[in-house]
């Protein structure tokens, strides 16, 4: 490793510097920094606190994790430092059927797309704040919850819409007392937008879930994604979405690591928005690749391209109802549109 001996740690201070120096004014997770050098988080550690004492940095801790603001005016010279393998999170769904466009485009660019599937979105989300994936794809719900805390990434583009149903007991009069939903996503958006609107505020207990097969056998209301409640409606469970009149604009949106560099945000931007564009001509060309990616079979792929359909850019008015209920018990609410860097949304 590079700390070896005290010329070693002198290169090793400066391999650090030269990194951080290409952070400026961006937070970033330090466990990023000392799998960029490979260096021992120890010695990360001991140089970052001798930065810290001279001002040059500031860290916080999250949990278990510390998160770095890098301060403006570092001395050293940016170095160029691209990582060529991508790690992009997503929640098994049947939503992003237009990833194999985009890993197609980012490996003619020298970039390897690595997909880690989550079963719960906001451990996605968690896995970008904290540096373990350098992209996600993740309930944008999350993303802007999570974000006061770790200020570690920023969304920068949209993805696609629909693809949820709200289920409810069958029978006109159901005595259902429990609704069940993800935590800090969409499902939950809807679930609160749905209770209002039904008048079932008081009369039902929120249930979350972490794994969404965990609700297979629901007596009660549901709010839930595809594939999974297609096994939901086999059990006779009654779709009420239409009824419910309830729209999202967007669902899950793309964020990006802050330990990325603008130019390679803005490359990975620009391919995801032409596979987007790409999609919407030929849906069904990367089925099998995505089957290949989540397990889900190519069968029930194919509904899905009728379920979701695109929606690229960041929906202004879906963030503004969002922020609205995050929003209730907090002042400044400007606090959740700051990691907004697609200004489509016109903000």
């Amino acid at each position: 490793m590079l700390e070896k001996g005290q010329g070693m740690g002198r290169d090793l201070r400066r391999a650090l510097l030269e990194l951080l120096s290409s952070m400026q004014g961006k937070e970033v997770p330090q466990s990023y920094l000392h799998r960029a050098l490979n260096a021992s988080k120890s010695r990360i550690s001991e140089i970052l606190s001798e930065l810290e004492k001279e001002g040059l940095i500031e860290r916080r801790v999250i949990g278990r994790s510390k998160i770095v603001y890098v301060k403006e005016g570092l001395a050293e010279a940016p170095i160029a430092r691209s990582p060529r393998v991508l790690r992009l999170g997503i929640v098994y769904s049947s939503e992003y059927l237009f990833l194999g466009y985009f890993a197609s485009r980012m490996n003619e660019k020298g970039y390897r797309v690595e997909i880690r599937v989550y079963r719960d979105g906001l451990e996605a989300t968690r896995s970008l704040a904290e540096g373990r994936i350098e992209l996600a794809l993740s309930p944008l719900v999350g993303q802007l919850y999570m974000y006061p805390l770790y200020r570690s990434y920023r969304v920068i583009a949209g993805g696609m819409t629909g693809g949820f149903k709200i289920l409810g007991p069958s029978g006109e009069s159901p005595s259902a007392t429990l609704v069940y939903s993800s935590r800090l996503s969409t499902m939950d958006y809807v679930r609160s937008e749905y209770v209002e609107k039904a008048g079932l505020e008081g009369s039902v207990k929120t249930m979350y879930f972490k794994n969404p097969e965990a609700v297979a056998n629901a007596k009660g209301y549901v709010v839930i994604w595809h594939p999974f409640y297609r096994i939901l409606e086999e059990k006779g469970l009654r779709d009420l979405t239409g009824k419910a009149g309830i729209e999202v604009g967007n669902c899950c949106t793309l964020a990006a690591s802050n330990t990325l560099s603008d130019e390679v945000i803005a490359l990975v931007r620009d391919a995801y928005m032409a596979s987007i564009s790409e999609y919407s001509r030929n849906p069904y060309r990367f089925l099998e690749y995505y089957s290949a990616v989540t397990g889900i079979p190519v069968s029930i792929l194919r509904e899905a391209v009728s379920a979701y359909k695109p929606s690229p850019y960041i929906d202004g008015e879906t963030v503004r109802r969002i922020v609205a209920k995050l929003g209730r018990s907090v002042p400044d609410q400007a606090l959740y549109t700051e990691p907004l860097a697609n200004h489509d949304a016109g903000f």
